[in-house]
């Protein structure tokens, strides 16, 4: 009788820096500064938390944004701002003894390319899975759990230019299922990565302010977006003026917006 193998995967990417047996210490998002021609030094604290051997395999994957669809990882389609082939490390399978702790060494060599310039980025794909033990292989049925780390690899090359930010889409979701929200679209027409936080100020028909919403620093790669929602289920049904900011880098883009809520 064949085994039949139930495999759960867990995804972990670009947010958290932990899940149960495998610990990321130092995050999942790496960014460097540099020229052209420089060697960037890099390294992963990874830890294993259990008392079981935990084996780890990394590999490399490309990032795809836009402002069409959701992020994604991809091994066979790359995009021009990939700093992929510009990784220097092994690519390798690992197992981690219970509580050990392993450095994993990388470089990113950039190219002696003048002319590069701006934000480029590749994910260091690292999976975590428990050994198979020989006794597994004579049952009929084993739970398989593989969490899988997306380390993010981000480099700017050269200097920054100004930042050329917008907004894209601004609307209310009032779906009676979901929390009451405001949707706003940010997108980034520059070569370079920016770290945008939105705020909100709501002013009544009287103009007293009567709240304020600020949202995470959330990274817009170029030539894509990033999506945001502030929570505006506590407002009452009513009129309301509000000014919406965005800024990156200490620069400001901002518009007004008339809010009915029902």
């Amino acid at each position: 009788m064949k085994n039949l193998m139930v495999t759960t995967a867990l995804y972990v990417l670009l947010s958290s820096h932990s899940y149960a047996s495998i610990v990321v210490l130092n995050g999942l998002t790496h960014v460097y500064s540099g020229n052209a021609g420089d060697r960037i030094e890099g390294e992963l604290i990874l830890m294993n938390t259990t008392d079981l051997p935990q084996q780890i395999t990394f590999k490399l994957n490309d990032v795809i944004f836009s402002c069409e669809t959701n992020r994604f990882f991809t091994d066979t389609v790359s995009h021009k701002q990939s700093s992929l082939p510009w990784f220097q490390g092994s690519l390798m399978d690992k197992v981690l003894l219970p509580k050990e702790q392993f450095v994993y060494k990388y470089s990113i060599q950039i190219p002696k390319d003048q002319s590069l310039k701006g934000t480029y980025w590749s994910a260091l794909m690292i999976e975590a899975t428990k050994p198979v033990k020989e006794e597994q292989l004579t049952t009929n049925i084993q739970l398989d759990t593989k969490i899988r780390y997306a380390i993010g690899l981000i480099t700017n090359v050269n200097q920054k230019e100004n930042v050329n930010i917008d907004f894209e889409a601004i609307s209310l979701n009032e779906d009676i299922d979901t929390v009451k929200s405001l949707k706003i679209g940010i997108s980034n027409t520059s070569l370079f990565m920016e770290g945008v936080q939105l705020s909100l100020e709501i002013y009544d028909s009287k103009g007293f302010k009567v709240g304020e919403r600020k949202s995470k620093r959330e990274m817009v790669f170029p030539g894509a977006c990033q999506q945001y929602e502030l929570d505006i289920s506590d407002l009452e049904k009513g009129e309301y003026e509000c000014i919406l900011t965005a800024d990156s880098r200490k620069e400001f883009i901002g518009t007004n917006i008339n809010l009915s809520v029902q």
